[in-house]
């Protein structure tokens, strides 16, 4: 099944910004995804079952790395912003 996936990363340290792009590098290298980023989340489109444990993994590697905290939106389906 397609699955969007939002989702917020905030580093609770003073080098987020490094932080943040190197999480944003490990999702793009995550096979057969569509991504999406701006200023505030990141949009993620894919197979629910194959995204998730992916996602799963990278989350609880950040967990393990650094103090930090996770939003995550779960709809299924394709959603996207159309103007």
């Amino acid at each position: 099944m397609t699955s969007t996936i939002e989702i917020s990363f905030y580093p609770l340290n003073k080098d987020y910004p490094s932080s943040v792009v190197n999480f944003l590098q490990k999702l793009k290298a995550l096979p057969g995804i569509d991504m999406e980023t701006n200023g505030m989340s990141t949009i993620l489109v894919g197979s629910y079952e194959e995204l998730w444990p992916h996602l799963g993994k990278l989350i609880n590697h950040q967990f393990e790395e650094e103090d930090c905290i996770f939003v995550l939106k779960v709809a299924p389906g394709r959603r996207e912003y159309v103007e």
